[in-house]
């Protein structure tokens, strides 16, 4: 991988592109395929295991960076990080019964209908990418039937996740969990009125591709497959893969381009939530799904991992960015062969500071090296690779985690003794709910 840096130079919000050397070459161990899927512009290969017992399907994502050099061993930083990391796997499992599915599906769609949570995108809880919506701790009757005295929900994810991705049960925690409607845009509802056309419905059919804010997260489908066509998680690591069958001569859950399908309501799919993925779209009926992001505890994380990540996918973003200004700045000025003067030249290298003054044009073969660096399929390459990194490097292996803590264990206020004069304005509390 070659990551650049940028140096703010030139008029328009054009940069100068400064190369730093830095090859990230990473061992790449052959693993058993019982399904393969070949790559259709990168010389990668995805996995498909399925286990016709417990009807489990993996779906193991492909490498993007290089091939292992055995030579330069001694340079490679990530030589001990093999692929596939089990953030590498994406998991589609059965979860829920029929029986559990068909009731969920019927609070979800009562809670919903009464609420009208599924006529409008919720941009409170998910700000970046609104969705059509609702918590379920919004509704009593959902919460008491996924609880302890219901079909103990929480205990059975986080056992299929700790199973699936080596993570311990008492590590998880939920960050969110939501029931989520995706509908083909232009429908109205059977028994919609003058008053509720579907101008004033704001559904969504799709959603575009993010990364969660949690390590580990889960969809799992609600509706009959019946119900709908199309939707599904599609995962942009999988976009250049083509769909197989699985061994036993069914439908593969990978269909094109990079969309995990479970085979039936009830089926869960676990991925890592930084993984760059999105929901598909649905070009007929309604898709119902419980979604849900799973926090991991600081223990099981390496520290930096996700920043180092963050910033190459902030450089890319930048890329992305002013390219797209400077196109647009040449579109308004109706030009095919604008002029580009340096700006702020004083910010460039010292070494190569000397030659430019502030009338200074940018030489053609700059702007052609900003173009090709800008290209969207070098942006998404880097993208794949830096993912590449980030899931091989963010899950600690089990010999270097911490020691986990117990609850008295953990870090609490201390006590002090404070004399009269030091007691202006401290509250203090009592198990009656009194303060003075």
């Amino acid at each position: 991988m070659f990551v650049e840096a940028f140096s703010p130079s030139l008029t328009n919000g054009l940069n100068t592109i400064t190369p730093l050397s830095s090859r990230l070459p990473v061992h790449r161990p052959k693993a058993p395929m019982m399904a393969s899927i070949t790559s259709r512009s990168m010389p990668s290969v995805a996995v498909i295991d399925f286990n016709e017992e417990l009807r489990r399907h993996i779906v193991t994502v492909p490498p993007s960076l290089p091939a292992f050099d055995q030579q330069n061993d001694d340079d490679n930083a990530y030589h001990h990080h093999h692929h596939p990391s089990p953030l590498h796997r994406i998991h589609v499992i059965p979860l829920l019964t029929d029986e559990e599915t068909s009731d969920l599906l019927r609070l979800a769609r009562s809670h919903a209908t009464e609420n009208e949570s599924w006529n409008r995108q919720d941009s409170t809880r998910h700000a970046s990418y609104p969705t059509v919506d609702f918590a379920v701790d919004e509704s009593i009757e959902i919460s008491q039937y996924l609880g302890a005295s219901g079909i103990r929900f929480e205990e059975r994810i986080f056992d299929a996740l700790g199973d699936a991705f080596d993570v311990d049960e008492e590590d998880m925690s939920f960050l969110d969990l939501f029931c989520a409607s995706y509908e083909v845009r232009g429908a109205k509802d059977d028994d919609a009125t003058n008053n509720d056309s579907e101008e004033e419905r704001n559904t969504m059919d799709r959603l575009k591709f993010h990364r969660d804010g949690s390590l580990l997260s889960f969809t799992i489908l609600l509706s009959p497959t019946e119900d709908f066509e199309g939707g599904g998680t599609i995962f942009d690591a999988l976009g250049d893969v083509v769909a197989a069958v699985d061994d036993d001569g069914s439908d593969s859950v990978l269909r094109p381009p990079g969309v995990i399908q479970p085979p039936r309501a009830g089926y869960a799919t676990l991925h890592s939530g930084k993984l760059l993925h999105g929901g598909h779209a649905v070009t007929r009926g309604q898709r119902i799904v419980l979604v849900g992001f799973v926090d991991v505890h600081e223990r099981n994380i390496r520290p930096g991992a996700l920043g180092s990540a963050t910033k190459e996918w902030g450089r890319n973003d930048v890329r992305e960015f002013w390219n797209r200004r400077r196109y647009e700045t040449t579109e308004r000025a109706n030009s095919t062969r604008p002029v580009w003067k340096l700006k702020n030249w004083r910010y460039l290298p010292k070494d190569g500071r000397s030659h430019f003054g502030k009338d200074s044009f940018v030489p053609p073969t700059v702007l052609e090296n900003m173009d090709n660096r800008a290209r969207p399929e070098r942006i998404r390459r880097r993208r794949l690779m830096t993912e590449d990194v980030l899931l091989r490097e963010m899950l600690l292996p089990r010999e270097e985690r911490g020691e986990k803590m117990e609850p008295d264990e953990e870090e609490e206020g201390e006590w002090m003794e404070v004399d009269p004069d030091s007691m202006e304005g401290l509250t203090l509390g009592w198990d009656d709910g009194s303060a003075e």
